[in-house]
């Protein structure tokens, strides 16, 4: 989204601190066309923030399904080993 800068504004402050009326032109134009290709809005901002929450709420998911995942598997190998140990007893004399 394109920045809207106030460049006839822009202009008379260059002109009030001592530019001529050229110069102040020039330089407010030359900002404007800069920032408008370069500098974030605040819906910019904004949209970036929407998109890195978003991601962040995916990346937490993942975290929580790998956690559950988790202990599923130590679960299972819990049972397994103490299956394994009752086996063995079993085996003993």
């Amino acid at each position: 989204m394109a920045t809207t800068i106030d460049a006839l504004g822009l202009a008379e402050d260059f002109e009030k601190a001592g530019f001529s009326r050229d110069q102040a032109l020039g330089m407010a134009r030359a900002i404007r066309n800069h920032a408008s290709e370069t500098l974030a809005t605040k819906t910019d901002l904004r949209e970036l923030e929407l998109r890195l929450e978003a991601r962040f709420a995916q990346i937490e998911q993942k975290i929580a399904d790998a956690q559950l995942g988790l202990i599923k598997w130590f679960t299972g190998i819990m049972i397994a080993q103490g299956a394994a140990i009752v086996a063995l007893i079993k085996l003993l004399p």
